[in-house]
């Protein structure tokens, strides 16, 4: 469903972006010279948003770790404008259909569920299953749909993923590595199903408390992730029964306060100079997830 949903958009911007084209030229500017003018519509799409986002979370969050120069903050934003471009204009629209890696039937090997976040699929995964996870791994995907679904609907999307790769792989308990609102979803799925077929989790900018931009958000997900939400509350009335981290950003642009990315009480891993999308594809975040695993 979101693959289809993003496939339009997708195609709407760029037919928006030929057309800007043939304006440009019509009212005299050289081809050389309008094409890639007009190829930058797409990217504002995902620019402009993304830089209100980095400027509120700036004035908000005064901590002196969290502060940037210009130029700095303009890297971080460039960034994650152009990682937000791959993922919601190329991987998950078109590339989204990718077969899931051969998993082979050796308890003895980590086996690790990935969960995306909010609007999104399996294929913001990508850059980490292709060539980055180690292949001794038994590694698998979920797709949480309907998109726009209360948070609790995932749990048992997640159940059945976790029970076909401890089936398929023979572990007895697996590893979950989630990102954003798949956390959530995760924890939901522990108070349902009981955590013994889990053997810890790891988050990545996950709105544990909820976060300011949710209230820009569309669907019954987007407004459980609000801070205060009767949602998040009721997550926080217990205590997580297995191993958690949390991996957090201090220059993410769609967790506000950035601080909401964390459990009480719970391992904290900091990253810097790092946007919300950009943590699925950065290698010194991949190392860390590795490194936890594995240990």
């Amino acid at each position: 469903m979101l693959a289809r949903m993003l496939r339009i958009g997708s195609s709407l911007e760029y037919l928006a972006a030929l057309l800007v084209a043939l304006l440009l030229m019509l009212v005299g500017l050289p081809f050389w010279l309008a094409l890639p003018l007009a190829a930058t519509l797409p990217l504002a799409v995902h620019g402009v948003p993304l830089a209100i986002e980095f400027i509120v979370g700036a004035l908000m969050d005064r901590r002196p770790v969290a502060r940037l120069g210009p130029l700095a903050l303009a890297a971080v934003w460039w960034r994650e404008t152009w990682r937000a471009f791959v993922v919601f204009n190329i991987d998950q629209p078109w590339r989204a259909g990718f077969p899931e890696r051969p998993l082979q039937h050796d308890p003895g090997r980590p086996a690790v569920l990935l969960v995306h976040g909010y609007m999104c699929n399996r294929a913001t995964w990508r850059p980490w299953l292709l060539d980055g996870l180690p292949e001794s791994w038994n590694v698998a995907t979920v797709n949480l749909e309907p998109v726009f679904a209360p948070i609790s609907r995932y749990t048992e999307v997640i159940h059945a993923a976790v029970e076909r790769l401890r089936a398929a792989s023979g572990a007895e308990r697996i590893t979950i590595v989630c990102h954003s609102m798949g956390g959530l979803a995760v924890r939901a799925y522990l108070r349902a199903h009981g955590h013994h077929a889990v053997r810890r989790v790891i988050t990545l900018d996950t709105p544990h408390r909820g976060t300011l931009f949710a209230h820009l958000g569309r669907g019954h997900n987007a407004r459980q992730m609000r801070r205060a939400s009767e949602f998040v509350r009721e997550l926080e009335r217990d205590a997580e029964p297995l191993e958690f981290v949390c991996i957090a950003s201090q220059h993410d642009n769609l967790i506000v306060p950035r601080d909401n990315q964390l459990l009480p009480g719970v391992e904290a891993v900091w990253f810097e100079r790092i946007g919300h999308l950009s943590m699925t594809d950065d290698p010194a975040v991949l190392r860390k997830v590795i490194s936890i695993v594995e240990r």
